[in-house]
């Protein structure tokens, strides 16, 4: 689900009309049908994986993790089936629909997480409802989940603590996919400790030893330094509640979005001015309103 990073939450923003269960599991079992038939990897992901493996909640749309090579074919098999297909976003999305139910077909997820061989060995049947289809691993969806966590997508960590909670975690293999983001994956294991569950202390001070030799490294990860910029924005009052986007492009950094004042719009840039020194900032984010004007202004 990640990446050097780009310009988006790695979340659609549209909306779709809610569908009732009997339409949903039906264009589920055609989905699987259509992925299955296309002989190309994959594993579905969000909402079906987290009912699959840990706690059981309803989704509207379906989330197909494929390979980034394959998701044009992937598309392909759609359209062919009869859905309506779109390339949403070149960097990580495209988008089927039927019968109102959504297919996010996702290559690229937040952190530069892309289905590579070692994600596909974790693969596993699983079952949703009367249908059985291929998951992703419990610790795989789990870094991803607490990578995508914020205060509007609060699923996210409540199905990651499901995932803590059914006691099957190979923590030696979540320790090595946790590396686009190790104090996220640390800061949700301390909270299930916190809740009762068995996380092993030295899983936590694992993770925080890796997150310590990234920050040292001459070479920081680009999704590091973004995954630092949106816990700034997230911290400080005077952005906390903005959904903005960060992006780094060489020595630059793009911030794009809505907000709600203009005072709110100059804050972003001094958060993570801050928090990335020695960079461009490069401020296109817009004040929300129906005339709403991207603000250009790049700092040094």
């Amino acid at each position: 689900m990640d990446d050097r990073e780009h310009p988006h939450e790695r979340e659609w923003t549209g909306t779709l009309p809610e569908v009732d269960e009997e339409t949903f599991m039906r264009v589920l079992a055609d989905a699987i049908r259509v992925a299955d038939g296309t002989g190309l990897a994959h594993a579905f992901m969000g909402g079906i994986a987290s009912t699959a493996l840990g706690r059981p909640r309803w989704t509207h749309d379906i989330d197909l993790c494929v390979r980034p090579q394959d998701a044009r074919a992937m598309l392909r098999a759609f359209a062919g089936a009869g859905y309506d297909t779109e390339e949403t976003d070149q960097a990580w999305l495209y988008k089927a629909t039927r019968d109102g139910v959504l297919v996010d077909v996702i290559f690229e997820s937040t952190g530069g997480i892309v289905l590579d061989d070692e994600m596909l060995s974790r693969v596993r049947q699983a079952s949703f409802g009367h249908l059985r289809l291929n998951v992703l691993g419990p610790e795989d969806l789990l870094v991803i989940k607490a990578i995508v966590h914020r205060e509007h997508r609060q699923r996210h960590w409540f199905d990651a603590l499901a995932l803590v909670e059914t006691g099957e975690l190979d923590w030696p293999y979540l320790l090595r996919r946790a590396a686009p983001g190790p104090r996220r994956v640390a800061s949700l294991l301390l909270y299930a400790q916190t809740d009762g569950l068995q996380v092993p202390d030295w899983v936590v001070e694992a993770l925080l030893e890796q997150a310590r030799e990234q920050e040292a490294a001459e070479a920081v990860p680009d999704e590091y330094l973004v995954a630092h910029a949106n816990e700034a924005l997230a911290v400080d009052p005077r952005t906390a509640e903005l959904e903005l986007d960060v992006a780094i492009d060489g020595r630059e950094v793009v911030l794009t979005g809505t907000v709600a004042t203009p005072e709110r719009q100059a804050a972003v840039a001094e958060v993570v001015g801050k928090v990335l020194p020695g960079r461009e900032i490069r401020n296109l984010t817009a004040v929300d309103g129906p005339t709403a004007e991207p603000f250009v202004e790049t700092l040094p």
